[in-house]
């Protein structure tokens, strides 16, 4: 078993390094929770009253469930449609976001998904080639650290691989994790009346992601949208990037009793579109 180990090290001292994690991280992964959120707000967005538990914000709700935006690994273990439904409008009623009643009509219309975003390689390629870099780059807001363009096929984009410019330690850390693969998530908010008339008024559009190495979607997907909850909904300046040792567990139970009461005896104004 030593020597083993001693060969590990050896070769991880050798291997040309691709990110900030070594080999080593790799095959002996920790007990970390790393979750990436940021949000974009639109002109109209920014004009919006902040939503809170005492100044709550009412929506309907569009699902359209769990999706592979990268590249497809068989055997992921996925959680029920029905449980992370039931855990997204939890975290957004700690936040100020209720479900539409009668008595308290929507004035946004929530869109929301997520899934994964696995690396993608050039079939066949020894090099191990990442196709999608920029894309998961892109997911995590690497725009608002100088790292890429907030659009595709920006032309500096492929003159100047990442690496080979200086960066802050931000657009470092960026970098490295966009060569992992990622669970993410997804809440864009619409006006709701401008939907009525099927008009596409975006004001909001936060985006959720962690390294999946070591994880099942199943445990880890409350703990992301629970911890990147006070950021939904709310302009970042850069995106927050959060380390969460094993001794942290995030706590997604809204802590008002009345609330509790009404998520759970009245029905959520959410739509299945997955299916």
């Amino acid at each position: 078993m030593r020597a083993f180990l001693s060969a590990l090290i050896l070769c991880s001292a050798l291997l040309p390094t691709a990110s900030a994690k070594s080999l080593l991280d790799y095959l002996l992964p920790t007990d970390e929770l790393e979750v990436i959120t940021v949000t974009d707000t639109t002109p109209t967005g920014a004009l919006l009253r902040p939503a809170s538990p005492a100044n709550p914000v009412f929506y309907m709700a569009v699902s359209m469930g769990c999706r592979d935006f990268g590249g497809i690994i068989a055997g992921d273990k996925l959680p029920p449609t029905h449980e992370v439904i039931e855990t997204i409008t939890k975290v957004l009623a700690k936040q100020g976001y209720l479900p539409a009643t009668d008595s308290h009509p929507p004035t946004l219309l929530l869109v929301w998904t997520w899934g994964t975003m696995n690396v993608e390689t050039y079939p066949g390629s020894l090099s191990s080639l990442q196709i999608n870099h920029w894309q998961l780059l892109r997911f995590m807001g690497a725009y608002k650290v100088g790292l890429i363009s907030k659009t595709p096929d920006a032309f500096p984009e492929y003159m100047l691989p990442p690496g080979l410019s200086v960066v802050s330690g931000d657009a470092q850390t960026l970098n490295g994790l966009a060569m992992d693969n990622l669970y993410v998530a997804a809440i864009a908010a619409y006006d709701y009346q401008a939907a009525t008339r099927r008009e596409h008024k975006l004001l909001w559009m936060t985006k959720i992601s962690c390294p999946s190495r070591g994880y099942w979607m199943p445990e880890v997907l409350p703990s992301m949208l629970a911890i990147a909850g006070p950021n939904i909904g709310r302009e970042t300046a850069r995106p927050v990037v959060i380390n969460v040792s094993d001794k942290f567990k995030p706590d997604i139970t809204v802590g008002n009793p009345t609330v509790v009461e009404y998520l759970g005896n009245n029905p959520l104004q959410v739509i299945d579109a997955s299916k």
